[in-house]
């Protein structure tokens, strides 16, 4: 599998992204293309597996760093603002349609964790969208995630952490910096020196600002409004870090067509095998139903058209 290294324009800054390319573009014949966005704490070099899923499949994937994040220009770094994510994740898809390797009329979008409400919401407001796949999507309500996971207290704490903040940027230009996740959990330590072990990119504190943005994401108010594009929702029945009841939610208030699977995994086991494989091929089918196998839509012909072609029986000509 091959890949390409990129960027798009997005905003003021270039977002990088690895583009993977199928054996099947060599014909000449455009396929269908996936933009895949990770999760707020990791780097596009974290997708390549999945990725990998899809491309074997015959899929273009465009596998994006957000801005400030990873190999993404932005500064000050590590400023996760979901709904610029929105955007660059758009922006992913003007770059993605404009290759002649893809067709345009069949892009899907695929996120991990925040990646997936980011990717939910950016198809509700992008019409080239065909389909989505969220993996262990997670912060559907910043503010109601954080509460459950945090408590009330934790969360006013870190609303004095933003507020602080906020009067040291006033004051001198520059904010400060948090780690994005608890340390005090021995598992998550262990991941974090994996990740920075595997990810040269990789950087888990972040901006204290972006609390606030987090906070102030609410995705689910316009997740009725994906319909009807398809959406597949897949999470871990043991998850404690992407909140089971959440996605349960979500998936009700989503309008048909939608599917939900619960795998029987924690929170990692669909970002390693055999969980991975597993998450993958039901996200490759779905892409295969929705993008490759799906009828194109067909515009109504001009009533000049329904004349001349005879497409009504009361302009039909008779012998």
């Amino acid at each position: 599998m091959g890949v390409e290294h990129v960027t798009f324009r997005s905003g003021d800054v270039r977002c990088a992204a690895d583009l993977y390319l199928p054996d099947a573009v060599a014909d000449g014949v455009p396929v269908p293309g996936v933009v895949m966005g990770h999760s707020v704490h990791m780097v596009k070099e974290a997708l390549a597996p999945s990725a990998g899923y899809l491309v074997r499949a015959g899929f273009a994937v465009l596998a994006i760093d957000y801005r400030t994040i990873g190999s993404s220009e932005g500064k000050p770094r590590g400023q996760v603002f979901p709904q610029r994510y929105v955007d660059d994740v758009r922006n992913g898809i003007s770059f993605l349609t404009g290759r002649g390797e893809v067709d345009a009329e069949r892009i899907g979008l695929w996120g991990h964790s925040l990646g997936a409400t980011v990717a939910i919401q950016a198809a509700v407001f992008d019409r080239r969208v065909k389909a989505v796949v969220g993996q262990n999507p997670s912060m559907f309500n910043g503010w109601r995630a954080m509460e459950k996971s945090r408590g009330r207290a934790g969360v006013q704490a870190m609303l004095d952490a933003v507020d602080a903040d906020r009067q040291q940027r006033y004051e001198t230009g520059n904010g400060g910096r948090m780690p994005l996740l608890g340390r005090g959990d021995p598992r998550i330590v262990d991941y974090l020196a994996l990740a920075k072990e595997a990810f040269p990119t990789f950087d888990d504190e972040i901006e204290v600002e972006s609390v606030a943005h987090l906070l102030a994401w609410t995705p689910e108010t316009f997740l009725e409004r994906l319909a009807p594009r398809p959406l597949l929702m897949i999470t871990s029945r043991e998850d404690l870090t992407h909140d089971v009841d959440e996605v349960l939610a979500a998936h009700a208030r989503a309008r048909e067509p939608k599917r939900l699977e619960l795998l029987p995994y924690d929170e990692r086991g669909l970002s390693v095998e055999p969980g991975l494989g597993e998450s993958m091929r039901l996200a490759v089918d779905w892409f295969d139903e929705h993008l490759r196998s799906a009828r194109r839509f067909t515009p109504s012909p001009s009533a000049s058209e329904v004349r001349a072609r005879g497409l009504r029986p009361e302009f039909r000509q008779t012998s």
